[in-house]
């Protein structure tokens, strides 16, 4: 039976709090005073959980779905209420294990996220899953400003992982992404796939300005309106890509289908050719109206 560990917000901070503390590892194996007893900075004062939270422990269930696969029976089940928007660095660096968060959240929710599962439902704010490696990280809201991207003075951001925003995202997300899987439901802002090293990002709503800017690899998949693209991209052809099909059903499985279907037709450009022109913009077309030459 997995141990379920709720924290409840007593109330909102007035300053923003250091707390890189909340996650599933870090709970693992303490008792109820152990848990209120995780440190805490609030402002410049160290604090604990017990301060700000009600903390319980229960009994849970089995998992209930794809969002439950990194549970883990020998880590609890971690779950924050509350408005949790001053709340830093929630979930940062987990490596397995279940986190729902019901509220928002501040910044660098999931960064340097390892495995496990992390859904919140509310708005994220900036830098979420930074620096990602592994797990799934679900936001059923909006998420902020430079989501999967590098900190300033590094060079690759996401290596890993599937994020799934079924909001909008703000810009540069993925900014300098070498591996894994972005997707969002709605709009994302300027700059999306900024020097993209490798990796996958679904957009299902209208991307902001100069997609791909400086893309070194990889793949910006648009299903919904696009900005012009800039004129360092090339098309190449129209066609039915192999890939989508089996990418499709794997967003499908996570309970999130794309809009367009397995079998959909895109126009391909690649670029960005002042960096070697090997990644690709695939924009949603309607019918074949020719193939690659």
């Amino acid at each position: 039976m997995t141990v379920s560990v709720t924290l409840t917000l007593k109330a909102v901070p007035r300053v923003p709090v250091e707390a890189e503390s909340l996650n599933p590892d870090s709970v693992a194996g303490k008792s109820q005073e152990e848990i209120g007893n995780l440190p805490l900075l609030v402002g410049k004062t160290w604090e604990t959980v017990a301060d700000w939270f009600e903390v319980a422990m229960a009994g849970g269930g089995e998992d209930a779905g794809p969002e439950d696969a990194g549970q883990s029976p020998h880590v609890p089940e971690l779950v924050l209420r509350g408005d949790l928007g001053r709340f830093k660095r929630l979930g940062e660096g987990m490596a397995r294990g279940r986190m729902l968060v019901e509220g928002p959240v501040g910044f660098h929710a999931g960064a340097r996220m390892r495995g496990g599962s992390l859904t919140i439902h509310g708005d994220a704010a900036d830098f979420l899953g930074a620096h990602m490696a592994g797990g799934l990280l679900v936001v059923r809201g909006h998420a902020g400003h430079y989501a999967a991207s590098a900190y300033r003075g590094h060079t690759q951001g996401m290596t890993g992982g599937t994020i799934v925003i079924t909001g909008n995202a703000g810009q540069m997300l993925g900014a300098r992404m070498r591996r894994g899987l972005i997707y969002v439901l709605g709009d994302s802002g300027d700059v999306t796939g900024f020097n993209m090293k490798a990796g996958t990002i679904i957009v299902a709503g209208t991307p902001g300005a100069r997609v791909g800017a400086r893309m070194v690899r990889g793949s910006v998949i648009l299903l919904g309106g696009s900005a012009p693209l800039l004129p360092t991209f090339c098309y190449d052809c129209t066609h039915e890509p192999g890939f989508w099909a089996p990418l499709h059903k794997h967003l499908d499985d996570l309970g999130f289908a794309p809009p367009a279907g397995p079998r959909t037709v895109f126009r391909q450009y690649s670029g960005d050719v002042n960096e070697g022109g090997r990644g690709e913009v695939l924009l949603r077309t309607s019918p074949l109206d020719g193939g690659c030459a």
